[in-house]
């Protein structure tokens, strides 16, 4: 794991002497945002548009704690956009940990299997996460809501937390006809569920929302599903159905890197001619998100081959993600290709925002014009170029670009 900043030093540096190194200290930047929330909190009381969003906690797993966000706000049009990440791109760090932190969370604790017989406040969330808009949404609390730190690596930022003693969704919610059909559809499996809904043209965001509550896939296997987990699997299902139908495409007939940078996070993609397979190295720079100052950059490699044979079983939400985008693109282009994806993290990324970062990032880059090579020395030389960290440091943990070099193609001997 990267190493991670002494917590002791928050103590001494108070916010203000930045010993930890990060451009700005994300514990007051949130702080300053959740302060401004929990004044707009009449007592135990909160009245707002929920975008609708939910959020499942692993903490404890099989019991969980689970509850809609809800900002402090009725306007709907603005509600809608505190929980839509295809919409953030673009928006600096503070910008996002402001509107995130401004949603509230309504805690309570329940079995995850309780998703099959749903207690009233459980349904009432579950009822939330259906609609397809924002919903009025009352909440009150067993005690006054105060200010909660939390950042994760996967889930975007959230905002304060208090108890909920009860909930009330004020609107009848507005759910497409096609998520009625599938949420009520008890024999379909998850996965096909999934597939449907996003063959449909509903969001992924949406459609994760769904899975986490429980509202998808066969009756006795319905249950809640943390959030972390739910973006992840989702992530990974809608890029294993892809990918049936990529590996039946024509190879790519040549090289081409592909770049973007968004809030420090720099990605390079190198398509590769061949049969389909994935590789991504991960490096964080020092006093990126989760490395100290002084450490040396951490670096993560996985990979996965045509014949889908894995480097690592413990695979990431950022790697998923990052294999989602790489096999929607040769999707969308009718090829297949070896993929070598590089993510370089700056110490501008100061704090962590979620997998949406990844994926849209990543999205980004492909939709600019690729440098074309006519060689694989030609494609490594410009990549060790565009990548802040030394070649010596990278190219070790490289597997996909030199199993390319070393191949011999059957067209070299006809």
């Amino acid at each position: 794991m990267p190493a991670k900043i002494n917590p002791h030093l928050c103590a001494q540096c108070k916010g203000a002497r930045r010993l930890c190194g990060r451009a700005k200290c994300p514990i007051i930047e949130r702080l300053a945002a959740q302060l401004g929330v929990t004044e707009k909190i009449t007592g135990t009381q909160l009245f707002g548009a929920s975008p609708p969003s939910v959020l499942v906690g692993e903490h404890g797993y099989p019991k969980v704690r689970l509850g809609p966000l809800v900002p402090p706000v009725e306007d709907k049009k603005l509600a809608a956009y505190y929980d839509n990440p295809e919409q953030w791109y673009g928006k600096s760090i503070e910008e996002i940990i402001k509107l995130r932190s401004s949603l509230v969370r309504a805690n309570f604790t329940v079995g995850v299997k309780e998703a099959r017989r749903a207690s009233k406040l459980l349904e009432r969330t579950q009822e939330l996460a259906l609609s397809s808009i924002p919903v009025d949404t009352e909440v009150h609390f067993a005690k006054p809501v105060k200010p909660r730190l939390l950042f994760d690596g996967v889930i975007s930022p959230v905002g304060p937390s208090g108890v909920v003693k009860n909930l009330t969704v004020v609107e009848n919610p507005v759910v497409p006809r096609r998520v009625d059909a599938l949420v009520g559809d008890y024999d379909a499996p998850a996965v096909v569920a999934v597939r449907e809904l996003y063959e449909a043209g509903v969001s992924q965001h949406y459609i994760t929302r769904l899975l986490t509550m429980g509202l998808l896939g066969r009756k006795i296997d319905r249950r809640l599903v943390p959030t972390r987990w739910g973006i992840t699997a989702v992530d990974s299902m809608i890029g294993d159905y892809f990918l049936e139908k990529v590996r039946d495409f024509p190879e790519l007939g040549e090289i081409l890197l592909y770049s973007n940078s968004y809030l420090d996070n720099h990605y390079h993609v190198l398509l590769l001619p061949g049969s389909y397979a994935f590789e991504m190295v991960e490096i964080w720079l020092p006093r990126s998100v989760w490395v100290k100052e002084g450490a040396k950059s951490y670096i993560v490699e996985n990979f996965e081959l045509y014949d889908g044979k894995w480097q690592r079983a413990d695979v990431d939400g950022g790697y998923k993600a990052m294999r989602l985008v790489a096999i929607e693109f040769l999707h969308k282009i009718k090829r297949q290709a070896m993929v070598f994806a590089i993510r370089e993290i700056g110490p501008r990324y100061y704090a962590p925002l979620g997998v949406w970062n990844v994926r849209e990032g990543m999205r980004h880059a492909f939709e600019k014009e690729p440098t074309r090579f006519s060689s694989i020395e030609e494609a490594v030389a410009e990549l060790a170029r565009r990548i802040k960290t030394p070649f010596n440091q990278w190219w070790k943990h490289a597997y996909l670009p030199k199993m390319f070099k070393m191949q011999r193609r059957l067209v070299e001997f006809m």
